[in-house]
């Protein structure tokens, strides 16, 4: 098992609960936190980027549509806070979108990996931790 924390940003119950038993049946992590909007999560982050050691890897899977903070305010809210963590955070957007600008928009944010179709799956999810 890897240490790394996965981090899942999604307002949609079902997803979450599947996107964590599958993280949990593949064995990624037992280190698993759930966030219902971008605000939530970035407060999280933080709470956990001061309760972990210097060179953690958190990985993220951030929806784009979510209330009160979207996906797209998250990451503009991440640019400004990137600097005071030093959690190494790799943040992959997941959304059902089919918009090909949104696609293009996350794939040209510096903090981005990758741009993912939901749900995820097992060969995705193995492909974002080089398993």
């Amino acid at each position: 098992m890897t240490t790394n924390t996965i981090i899942l940003i999604d307002d949609d119950l079902s997803v979450n609960y599947f996107h964590r038993r599958l993280i949990t049946i593949l064995n990624l992590t037992d280190d698993i936190h759930t966030f219902f909007n971008g605000k939530q999560a970035l407060e999280g982050i933080m709470t956990l980027n001061n309760a972990s050691e210097p060179g953690k890897k958190a990985v993220i899977f951030l929806d784009l549509n979510m209330p009160l903070v979207s996906g797209w305010e998250f990451l503009e809210e991440f640019e400004k806070m990137k600097h005071k963590l030093h959690l190494d955070c790799n943040i992959h957007v997941i959304s059902a979108s089919l918009n090909p600008v949104d696609k293009e928009r996350a794939e040209q944010n510096p903090n981005v990996i990758s741009y993912i179709s939901k749900p995820l799956s097992k060969e995705t999810l193995l492909h974002c931790f080089n398993v």
